[in-house]
């Protein structure tokens, strides 16, 4: 018995202090409002973190009703009567809601009524607690204003159209902006895909996906470019679309913003229309100067021989001169004539430039006799000035397809030009040698060099670097102009370089290799040529490598495409007509041709629209480009830079040489199954 008394004893002692120890947690907590209400609602404890909070002393507010804390507006419903009553009957109540301080300012709380019983379950009254959440009511309060004023001011906004797209990139707000600039309401376009904004080339393209897949992957997206209005019109939008996610990172959607810059673009097209025309004023001014200035220099070059030759032959009809100073005089006269001549022959060189009837005799051509002959000519002229005349020619550098005679003056007139501008005591050095596929042919010099100015117009025609009357160089200046076509009729090309004035110069000529005959290797003269013909009656050679190669040839005469089927078929090509750019777009869908071949003046859409069109295919089919040569009645040089800038690689002009066209696709095929 004496050990159960003192167990109980022991255990009255531990609750004893176990409650002194929970009542001294209670009041040292000041965060938190913690109190006892008797079952009727009447305060019974204080803790200090309800004076706090609340604002009364514990002798001010022990023995009042809890309803002194609630607004009238909650009184006016009895809601401190409905807490306790739901408290009592589940055994606790939680709320927020607005209750009232000692000085009778608001705070906003979070309350839990807890319903106190005995053992034996009666209801002895409730435990309140209750927090101050009013900083985080207010930051509640001043974010849901602060959306709400976003979302007005987006609503009205005019000269945006922003709104948002679900992950899908369907329409899901529309704000006033978006339906100023893009002409749909709200019940129209919410739902509805945002490509419905893009033209249709774009949305074959598959941009519009491309845009989410970026904002996506990046956060954000801009670009600019054509959209779409609902009245099927055309603007220029500025847009910007950013992806928007949780706080876990998934992906909720995205925000798209959009300006209409159409004006700002018309403006900017308006200008540059303006700048080209200036540019192209000006460039029409210099070239009439130039133009001008080149007559001066014809006249005074023509007439420079003119006059030794006249007063040579005025003087010699005299009879009264030794036999020494007749020979001088022949001499003379006949160096006059010949200067003369090749003066006339460069101006006649021009005009069939100009003209489109320069033609060529294409052979196999060994490059080194081409070379040493060109060497021989310029020799006495370089050893007249003490100029040392270099060549180092690789043996195995293989054939070229194409005129002896022309290649040589190309030659000829790049070693002249190295001699005309080194100075006394000089060197001027020719390389030959073989790049890839293709051969390389350099002069270079060690003369007065190129300015950097001058250097992109070196090859211009009526273009002189030194103009004046004064220059010390005679010449009319269209020797480079000369080389730099007839190295584009031979396939090739040519480029020049030069570190600026005193530092020489060097110029790079490449030609495409060709493949031998069975026949052999045919020397620069033709005459152990063998000659295909077709019933042109013009003899060409037939490269190789158009044998079993697919060429689309087009043309709206029919005359004109029986004859190119023709000269093709002699060797060896599979042939295709087309008649019209629309026969030309289904048979390339089906023939992928090695090679196309296409007039430019055709009824309906000619050849520079076809060929854009066939460029934007392959690219949208990830295709390689198929060479195509322009063939046209148009020669000047504006029409062959307009057909490669449409996108042929070559411009052949009509009436057709047949030498001339074989040699030219030729050089745009590569080895066989290339393109396949």
């Amino acid at each position: 018995m004496t050990d159960r008394n003192t167990e109980s004893e022991h255990t009255k002692n531990m609750l004893m202090q176990s409650g002194d120890s929970f009542r001294l947690l209670v009041e040292s907590i000041r965060d938190y409002a913690i109190f006892v209400l008797d079952k009727n609602g009447y305060i019974t404890t204080w803790n200090p973190g309800a004076e706090r909070i609340k604002g009364y002393a514990a002798n001010e507010i022990i023995g009042k009703h809890f309803s002194i804390f609630y607004p009238e507006e909650d009184l006016a419903w009895d809601k401190p009567g409905y807490e306790l009553k739901v408290a009592s009957e589940t055994g606790r109540f939680e709320d927020e809601g607005w209750r009232l301080r000692k000085d009778g300012t608001r705070f906003w709380a979070n309350v839990v009524i807890t319903a106190l019983r005995d053992k034996t379950g009666t209801l002895v009254g409730f435990g309140k607690v209750t927090r101050d959440l009013t900083e985080r009511k207010q930051a509640e309060e001043e974010l849901r204003k602060s959306e709400e004023r976003f979302r007005l001011m987006v609503s009205s906004v005019k000269d945006y159209a922003i709104f948002m797209l679900d992950p899908t990139g369907h329409v899901a707000t529309w704000n006033a902006g978006a339906q100023n600039i893009k002409g749909y309401t709200e019940d129209e376009i919410c739902g509805k895909h945002f490509s419905i904004f893009h033209p249709e080339e774009e949305v074959k393209r598959g941009k519009p996906q491309w845009e989410l897949d970026v904002a996506t992957r990046e956060g954000r997206m801009e670009d600019e470019g054509w959209r779409v209005r609902k009245d099927g019109s055309r603007f220029w939008a500025s847009v910007v679309i950013t992806a928007i996610r949780d706080e876990d990172g998934r992906l909720l959607g995205f925000g798209k913003v959009t300006r209409d810059l159409t004006e700002r673009k018309e403006a900017e097209e308006q200008r540059l229309q303006l700048a080209r025309e200036q540019v192209a004023r000006a460039e029409a001014e210099a070239a009439n100067r130039a133009k001008d200035e080149f007559l001066a220099t014809v006249s005074h070059e023509l007439r420079t021989p003119l006059n030794a030759i006249l007063g040579w032959g005025r003087v010699l009809r005299s009879g009264k001169f030794d036999q020494e100073t007749v020979s001088r005089a022949l001499e003379t006269i006949e160096r006059n004539a010949k200067a003369q001549a090749q003066l006339i022959e460069d101006l006649l060189d021009v005009s069939r430039i100009i003209s489109g009837k320069l033609r060529l005799t294409v052979v196999q051509v060994d490059l080194h006799p081409v070379i040493e002959a060109a060497i021989d000519t310029m020799r006495p002229a370089a050893d007249a000035k003490g100029i040392r005349i270099q060549a180092v020619l690789d043996s195995n550098v293989g054939l070229v397809s194409g005129d002896p005679d022309r290649l040589q003056q190309v030659v000829w007139n790049l070693i002249s030009n190295a001699v005309k501008f080194t100075p006394r005591d000089g060197r001027v050095q020719i390389n030959l040698r073989r790049v890839n596929s293709h051969v390389e042919i350099t002069v270079s010099d060690t003369g007065k060099g190129i300015s950097p100015d001058f250097l992109p117009y070196v090859f211009d025609r009526f273009r002189q670097a030194d103009s004046r009357l004064t220059r010390l160089h005679g010449g009319l200046g269209l020797g480079l102009a000369i080389v730099r076509h007839l190295v584009e009729l031979h396939g090739g090309s040519v480029e020049a370089y030069s570190s600026g004035e005193g530092h020489g110069a060097t110029f790079s000529v490449r030609l495409p290799l060709t493949v031998a005959h069975d026949t052999g290797r045919l020397t620069t003269n033709g005459k152990e040529r063998v000659n295909a013909t077709t019933d042109t009656g013009v003899p060409f050679d037939c490269p190789p490598l158009l044998e079993g190669r697919r060429i689309l040839v087009v043309d709206d005469q029919l005359d004109a495409l029986m004859l190119l089927k023709a000269i093709l078929s002699e060797c060896k090509a599979e042939v295709t007509m087309a008649a019209s750019a629309a026969e030309a777009y289904a048979a390339f869908e089906w023939l992928r041709p090695d090679v196309i071949v296409s007039d430019i003046g055709m009824p309906g859409e000619d050849g520079y629209s076809l060929i854009r069109s066939l460029r934007a295919e392959e690219e949208r089919m990830k295709r390689g480009r198929t060479p195509a040569i322009a063939l046209t009645a148009h020669a000047r040089v504006e029409d062959r830079l307009q057909a490669l800038a449409a996108g042929y690689q070559a411009h052949v002009a009509k009436p057709v040489e047949p030498a001339e066209l074989v040699v030219v696709i030729a050089s745009l095929l590569g080895p066989k199954n290339a393109n396949n």
